[in-house]
């Protein structure tokens, strides 16, 4: 009957040595763990920084594309006007000489 006591006791004092030794660990281990939560913290708020930045460069890009398009358009534009340009002095000066007669 000795020998049930004593296993209990031994049972008893090893349930509190090991809730002991959670608890210390735990406190030892509690800094570590937030300092890298906040260190990810971190890092989330860095990514989501760059996330914006990208897509501040991607609007940028789209609008430079835009305006070079539109100027592009634009260039081309006139110059297919210029390119028409001599021919239509060449068909007004053909039309005027034809109706118009050299004698005086």
């Amino acid at each position: 009957m000795i020998l049930v006591y004593v296993s209990i006791g031994i049972l008893i004092v090893s349930a509190g040595i090991m809730v002991q030794a959670i608890i210390s660990f735990k406190k030892k281990t509690e800094p570590t763990f937030s300092f890298f939560s906040s260190v990810g913290e971190r890092m989330q708020e860095e990514n989501d920084a760059i996330q914006e930045q990208v897509e501040q460069m991607k609007h940028k890009q789209d609008a430079i594309k835009n305006d070079l398009d539109w100027k592009k358009s634009v260039f081309l534009f006139t110059l297919d006007e210029l390119k028409k340009l001599p021919n239509t002095f060449k068909s007004n000066s053909k039309q005027k000489f034809s109706e118009y007669e050299r004698g005086m």
